[in-house]
C-alpha cells in the first residue's frame, strides 16, 4: 500500500473526530481507557498541559486531582521496576533509568505543588513496603522523595510513623531530623536524640541544636562531653571548642585541647596545627616552633607542604639543625615529595638517577612507578637521559597492546619528539628512531593509526 493510498484514511479519521458530538467524543475516550488502561497517563498529562489554557473549565480540586492521578501513575510505573529489583536484588541498568525517570516525575510534581493529602499518605503507604524490603538499589531515592513530599506537619508525622515502624540507628537520625527541622518538637527531639549520643556525630547534631537555640553554655558543654566520649568522627567538636577559646584568647583551654586530641589519639595534626597558628599570631616563637615541630609527626600527606612551612618560619639556625632529619623522613614517607625537595635544592643528578632506580619495598615492588612530572622538569638539564625515559614509557604499552594502551604510548613519543626537536634540534635523529619503531610495530595497524599524528 503506498503512502497516497492511505493518506485519504487518515485524513478522513481526523475529519470524523472533529464531527464527534461531546456524548460520542466521551463515550470513544472512555472505550480507549478501558480497552488501553495506559492511556490513562497519556489523558491525565493532556489536561495538565492544557490546564492554563482551559482554565475557566478546570478548578483548583480538578489541578489537584490530575497531580494526583499522575502520582499513582507514576509510581505505580516506578514500583513495578523497584518490585523487580527488590525480589532479584538488582536488574538491568536499562530498567533502572526507567524507574529513575519515573522518580524524577514524581519529584517534579511535588516541585509544582497540588496535591491532596491522602495521596500523599497513600504514596507513603506503598512506597514504603518496597523502601522496607531493603533490596532494590532505589532506597535512597525514595527517602529523598519521602523528604520531598512531605510539607504539612500532618504529612511529617505520618512520616515519622513510617520511619518509626521499622526501628533502626539509621531511621531514628531520620527521625530527629524531622522532629527538629520540620516540625520544630523540641521535646521530641531531645528525647530522642538523648537516647543516642555514641558517635561524634551524635553530639555535634546536638551542638547545633543548641547553638540554633542561642544557648552557647549547653553547646559547649555538649562539645566537651563529646570530645570525650564521641566515637569516630569528631572534627567540628574539637573546631567548635577551639574557635571559642581562641577568640577568648584562653590559652590555657587551647593547650588542655591539644592534650585531649593527643590522648584519644584523634585530630591531633589538626589541633598542633591551629596551636602552632595561634602561638604565630601572637608572637611566640618557641611555642610555636614546638607545635610546628610536634605537628610533623602526625604528618601522613603533603610533606612537601610541611617541609615548606617549616623552612620559611623556623630561624636558619634552627632550621639547620633539624633539616636533615626532616628531610630523611619524608624520603621514607613519600618519595614523590622527597624528589620535589631534591629539585628545590638543587639536586638534580639525585633525582635523575632515582626516576630510573626508584626504590622498592620489601617485596621487590615499586613505591611509585610515575616520574613523569620530574623528567619534565628535567628535561632542559638532561635531554638524552629523558628522552630514554620517555620512550621506554611509550615501548611498554606497544606490545599486546590496545587502543587504550596506544595513546598513552604515542603521549610519550610526543614528548620525546619535542626533546628531539625543540631542545636537541635533532629532527632526522627523531625520524629514524621514530621510523625504526614504526617498523617494529608494522602488523599493529591501530597502533600505527594511533601515532599517525606525530
Amino acid at each position: 500500500m503506498t503512502e497516497n493510498s492511505i493518506q485519504p484514511e487518515k485524513f478522513l479519521l481526523y475529519v470524523r473526530l472533529r464531527e464527534l458530538n461531546t456524548s460520542d467524543f466521551y463515550d470513544l475516550v472512555s472505550t480507549l481507557l478501558i480497552k488501553k488502561p495506559e492511556l490513562h497517563q497519556l489523558v491525565l498529562e493532556w489536561f495538565k498541559e492544557k490546564q492554563e489554557s482551559i482554565s475557566e473549565t478546570i478548578t483548583d480540586d480538578d489541578v489537584v486531582s490530575i497531580n494526583d492521578g499522575l502520582l499513582y501513575e507514576y509510581w505505580e510505573d516506578a514500583r513495578s521496576i523497584i518490585s523487580e529489583f527488590n525480589e532479584l536484588g538488582g536488574g538491568p541498568e536499562d530498567d533502572e533509568e526507567e524507574a529513575f525517570g519515573y522518580l524524577e516525575k514524581i519529584s517534579e510534581l511535588i516541585k509544582e505543588g497540588g496535591m491532596s493529602t491522602t495521596a500523599k499518605l497513600e504514596f507513603l503507604d506503598e512506597a514504603f513496603e518496597e523502601y522496607n524490603l531493603k533490596n532494590s538499589g532505589f532506597e535512597d531515592g525514595l527517602l529523598d522523595l519521602f523528604f520531598e513530599i512531605c510539607q504539612t506537619k500532618e504529612e511529617w508525622e505520618y512520616l515519622v510513623k513510617k520511619l518509626d515502624e521499622h526501628p533502626s540507628d539509621w531511621r531514628k537520625e531520620q527521625i530527629m531530623k524531622i522532629q527538629r527541622e520540620y516540625l520544630h518538637d523540641d521535646s521530641a527531639y531531645l528525647q530522642e536524640r538523648m537516647q543516642i549520643l555514641n558517635s561524634g556525630m551524635d553530639y555535634w547534631d546536638l551542638v547545633e541544636y543548641y547553638v540554633e537555640k542561642g544557648d552557647q553554655v549547653k553547646a559547649l558543654e555538649i562539645a566537651e562531653t563529646g570530645i570525650l566520649k564521641g566515637e569516630g568522627w569528631v572534627t567540628k567538636l574539637f573546631e567548635f571548642l577551639w574557635e571559642y577559646y581562641s577568640n577568648k584568647g584562653d590559652t590555657a583551654n587551647l593547650e588542655r585541647l591539644v592534650q585531649t586530641a593527643l590522648s584519644r589519639d584523634t585530630e591531633q595534626k589538626n589541633m598542633l596545627d591551629r596551636l602552632f597558628e595561634y602561638y604565630r599570631s601572637k608572637g611566640d616563637y618557641e611555642q610555636a616552633k614546638s607545635a610546628l615541630l610536634k605537628s610533623f609527626e602526625f604528618t601522613r600527606a603533603k610533606y612537601y607542604e610541611e617541609y615548606k612551612k617549616q623552612k620559611e618560619f623556623l630561624k636558619v639556625s634552627d632550621w639547620k639543625s633539624i633539616e636533615p632529619e626532616i628531610f630523611n623522613r619524608i624520603k621514607e614517607k613519600d618519595f614523590h615529595d622527597y624528589l620535589r625537595i631534591c629539585l628545590d635544592k638543587g639536586m638534580k643528578e639525585t633525582v635523575l638517577k632515582s626516576i630510573f632506580n626508584p626504590p622498592k619495598n620489601r617485596f621487590g615492588y615499586l613505591f611509585e612507578d610515575n616520574f613523569d612530572e620530574f623528567a619534565d622538569k628535567l628535561a632542559n638539564d638532561f635531554p638524552d637521559k629523558i628522552i630514554e625515559y620517555y620512550w621506554q614509557k611509550a615501548y611498554q604499552n606497544i606490545p599486546n597492546g590496545n587502543r587504550k594502551t596506544y595513546s598513552v604510548a604515542a603521549k610519550y613519543l610526543g614528548k620525546a619528539r619535542d626533546i628531539y626537536i625543540n631542545i636537541l634540534n635533532n629532527e632526522a635523529g627523531w625520524i629514524k628512531r621514530f621510523s625504526d619503531l614504526k617498523y617494529e610495530f608494522k602488523r599493529r595497524p591501530a597502533f600505527l593509526e594511533t601515532v599517525s599524528g606525530l
